[in-house]
């Protein structure tokens, strides 16, 4: 369960990021401002940035994509407006120049414009999540295709190997643990404005950059379980041995993305819901539409959490590092010594995590210095 909430982890920023979060999560809230028509428009500037964005990954100009939102519904003084104006600065100026009246009326109109653009953007984030999803998946298959055959050799002409790959694969993933917690609370790494993100989000480039992070993420996590399960199986036969792993690998796949998918459609079937008519499955789809943020960043943090135990326990296991603390630990505190034990695994995880973080830096230095002798 702990492996698969560190696989649920690792894979959510990227996931939730393509699947529209950073969308909304960049744009601005209509209720936290004064200025209403400003922050409508800002609000109608992004979404339509999103929403209209060439697969070239180019952002259209803020003014000429609200202009290219109105239609024949549209006011003729709002037509005006826009056409006057040669900048979105300038068009806010000139709307909080006109009268209560006709400034109402605009507003009106902009609030309309706002909730198609973004139901719009939405649509469109929507319906890259199944596929993004899809791609991983496939990639974590093709990972185990050649985990599995590759570890039963290492296992039967170097067995000695395995022991170094699992501590590598276990600093690996106490380092991703402590890279999350530094990201979360201290702005560890590198920082995005909005537009860049917005920008980012709309280019083919970077989604299948994403995606390849996702896929190497999981090849590590993959490596790591299928040890595991090959280690359980030292005394079975050669068949059953690939039997085995390859059906744990099928499972393994297929519950991790399986889950992921239905956590990121959540927020659709609770739209789904909401349309409806009957007040039961309205009040249903409100309670998944608000329920779908707090799930995703609970697995972010549970899967967090796993990742600095997981990675801490296989470490310490390995190296044998925690073999006296946990002994004391489980023989004076008998029925919590688990969860002691597990808490102690945390930290461990955590210390070599980020020892793992600070030394990082130097091996990649060291590694473009060879890299730049022998080019």
């Amino acid at each position: 369960m702990a492996g698969m909430l560190g696989y649920l982890a690792a894979l959510a920023d990227d996931i939730s990021s393509l699947a529209g979060q950073t969308m909304v999560g960049a744009t601005k809230s209509v209720a936290s401002s004064i200025d209403s028509t400003s922050v409508m428009l800002d609000d109608i500037a992004t979404y339509t940035k999103i929403a209209s964005a060439k697969s070239s990954g180019v952002v259209i100009d803020d003014l000429a994509a609200i202009a290219n939102m109105t239609n024949e519904t549209t006011s003729s003084m709002l037509h005006q407006e826009i056409q006057k104006a040669h900048s979105i600065n300038e068009l806010k100026s000139n709307i909080a120049h006109l009268d209560a009246k006709d400034k109402k009326k605009i507003e009106k109109e902009l609030e309309k414009l706002r909730e198609q653009v973004s139901a719009k953007a939405k649509q469109k984030a929507a319906a890259r999540e199944l596929p993004i999803v899809a791609k991983i998946a496939k990639g974590s298959f093709i990972n185990k295709l050649i985990i599995v055959p590759l570890i039963i050799i290492i296992n039967a002409i170097l067995p000695w190997l395995i022991m170094p790959i699992l501590i590598i694969g276990g600093l690996y993933l106490a380092y991703e643990g402590v890279e999350n917690v530094l990201d979360k609370f201290f702005n560890h790494g590198e920082e995005h404005g909005a537009d860049e993100t917005i920008e980012e989000l709309n280019t083919e480039k970077f989604e299948e950059l994403k995606i390849k992070s996702a896929i190497k993420t999981d090849f590590i996590l993959s490596l790591e379980i299928m040890i595991l399960a090959l280690s359980l199986l030292s005394k079975a036969d050669f068949s059953i041995k690939i039997v085995t792993l390859f059906t744990v690998a099928v499972i393994a796949t297929i519950g991790v993305y399986g889950i992921v998918a239905i956590i990121i459609k959540l927020d659709d079937i609770g739209f789904y819901l909401q349309a409806k008519t009957n007040i039961m499955a309205k009040k249903a789809g409100n309670a998944l539409v608000a329920a779908v943020l707090p799930i995703i960043k609970s697995i972010s943090v549970i899967g967090t959490v796993a990742m600095l135990a997981v990675g801490g326990g296989i470490v310490a296991h390995q190296t044998g590092a925690l073999h006296d603390i946990e002994h004391f630990i489980e023989h004076h505190l008998k029925s919590v010594g688990f969860l002691v034990v597990f808490m102690v695994e945390i930290v461990f995880g955590f210390i070599v995590g980020y020892i793992t973080v600070r030394i990082m830096p130097i091996l990649i230095l060291i590694r473009r210095k060879i890299k730049h002798k022998f080019e």
